[in-house]
């Protein structure tokens, strides 16, 4: 961004409360003399939630009747994908480009190693901070500190390490995370001093982001709230009375559960897959989704407080609740556990939308990347967007003058796998072992039946993998097929974890 950007803020503020930030389009409204405010937003943030899991788009195995209630008041997306990742922490990428709106290779964070994504673009915190909003933050953040103080004005019970991604067991767990705040001066020294909090972590999370709202009382200075739990991601723990809820026995099992992937994806051992033991047994699964359901159902009875809050305070009515999450995950689908592949079940995640203007009750495909929130965020407040935003913006999907905002996804798994899916079909491409996989998601929509063995299929195989080639463009991605080592050597990330913190498979073992 320009430097001589800030310049433009008293201009642009007089714009946004003059224009009207609910009306995308610029339009004036009826009344060209009615005062606008700037709508408030809340952006809620899970990990690792697959798209499947609210009762309202879909699964009745599952208790969400909070998340169900804001999908009957707002608009869903059923087909919004996180574009992949360079690491084994899928997540992390996931927030860069999220709070970045660049594609995987264009973040500005990749490793140091890779020279073309040296170039750091502003963040979604800050650009609403450049326009006149106060910005505030709880829970993970996953990226480093520098730009966490260039997103936010102030925060309280931020996730420490502000890189990491989890909070282990034996560290505290869910129960008991390591904390920390933020108060906005940069030269407050106290400022992210860890403390250990002795409170579930998405109780933790919810009331700091109600407490935030009770001193915003009577403040015209519209807000920015990121809201981002640690949850559903594991360790697997939750309340007694959530656990409870979802017997294991009683669990059904995933159509195309198997006890193991029929070949090594890239990171068969990566350490999400080594949570349960090989083979997958139809028990261990059961439970591991029960436990998953656990956390979901808590996590939904909390995002349930902040709504309520939220609904009861004087910003219900010019307020944009944003649910979403970083990545799906496998929960023995495929005989996998995590999100380190490209099957739907791990890439594809929850989206909704709610607030003035906003269709109440409406589902639509969407296909388009997850970090397209970020310039849609900025469409429905007015905000222009800034030229380093590589995603389009779903404001036309809201306004309802498009269903669909792109014909073509692509993914990508370090230098192991790379995905393009239409409408119709997915293309799954193993340049290592130059393998394909190809999928009907039409009549196969669980991506049971490879049929890239069938001579029929060549033609289409073909043209996806065309399709990959101009996406792989698109999206910056240095892989060359004839050499994906060297080609991606320069996002080889050395990830230390497993040196940390050896395999994982012994405090989640099966009952």
């Amino acid at each position: 961004m320009p430097i001589a950007f800030n310049k433009l803020i008293p201009l642009l503020l007089v714009c946004l409360v003059t224009q009207g930030c609910d009306n995308p389009s610029g339009a004036a409204e009826d009344d060209p003399n009615k005062t606008q405010k700037p709508p408030n937003i809340v952006f809620i943030l899970t990990d690792d939630q697959n798209y499947d899991t609210l009762q309202a788009l879909g699964n009745p195995n599952i208790n969400t009747p909070n998340l169900d209630k804001l999908v009957r008041g707002g608009v869903s997306f059923t087909h919004v994908f996180n574009q992949g990742s360079w690491e084994a922490a899928v997540c992390g990428p996931s927030r860069k480009m999220l709070n970045t709106g660049r594609h995987l290779y264009r973040t500005g964070y990749g490793p140091s190693t890779a020279e073309a994504d040296l170039f750091r673009a502003p963040l979604m915190g800050e650009i609403f901070q450049n326009y006149g909003y106060e910005t505030f933050v709880t829970g993970k953040w996953h990226i480093d500190e520098e730009s966490l103080r260039r997103s936010f004005s102030l925060g309280s019970d931020i996730f420490m390490p502000l890189y990491m991604g989890m909070s282990f067991q034996e560290d505290g767990g869910q129960f008991y995370p390591l904390v920390a705040d933020y108060d906005g001066d940069d030269s407050n020294s106290a400022n992210f001093a860890t403390r250990r909090a002795n409170k579930f972590s998405n109780d933790l999370f919810v009331d700091s982001a109600i407490d935030y709202l009770a001193g915003k009382a009577n403040d015209a200075t519209p807000f920015f709230m990121y809201v981002s739990f640690l949850t559903p991601h594991d360790p697997r723990q939750a309340p007694a009375a959530y656990l409870e809820m979802y017997p294991p026995a009683t669990m059904p099992l995933p159509v195309n559960m198997l006890p193991e992937h029929p070949f090594d994806e890239g990171d068969h051992n990566v350490r999400d897959e080594v949570l349960l033991p090989f083979p997958r047994t139809e028990m261990a699964v059961k439970w591991y989704i029960s436990q998953y359901y656990a956390m979901i159902s808590h996590l939904d009875a909390q995002i349930g407080r902040l709504i309520a809050q939220i609904e009861a305070s004087e910003f219900a009515e010019n307020t944009v609740i944003v649910f979403t999450s970083d990545n799906g995950l496998a929960n023995g689908q495929h005989g996998l556990l995590g999100k380190q592949n490209q099957y739907d079940h791990s890439v594809r995640v929850p989206l909704v939308i709610a607030g003035p203007k906003i269709d109440n009750n409406v589902t639509k495909k969407g296909m388009f990347y997850l970090h397209s929130v970020l310039p849609t965020l900025l469409d429905l407040a007015n905000i222009p967007k800034p030229d380093s935003i590589d995603s389009a913006s779903a404001a036309p999907l809201l306004s309802g003058t498009q269903d669909v905002l792109r014909e073509s996804i692509y993914g990508a798994y370090k230098n192991f796998q790379r995905m393009v899916r239409t409408d119709t079909h997915k293309l799954i491409y193993y340049p290592i072992l130059d393998k394909t996989q190809l999928f009907d998601m039409v009549n196969d929509p669980f991506e049971m039946n490879d049929l890239s063995d069938n001579p029929s299929s060549a033609k289409v195989i073909q043209e996806l993998m065309h399709e990959l080639e101009v996406l792989k463009r698109e999206v910056g991605d240095p892989l060359n097929n004839d050499d994906p080592v060297a080609s991606f050597h320069a996002y080889k990330k050395d990830w230390n974890l497993l040196h940390r913190f050896p395999r994982r498979d012994l405090y989640l073992k099966e009952p």
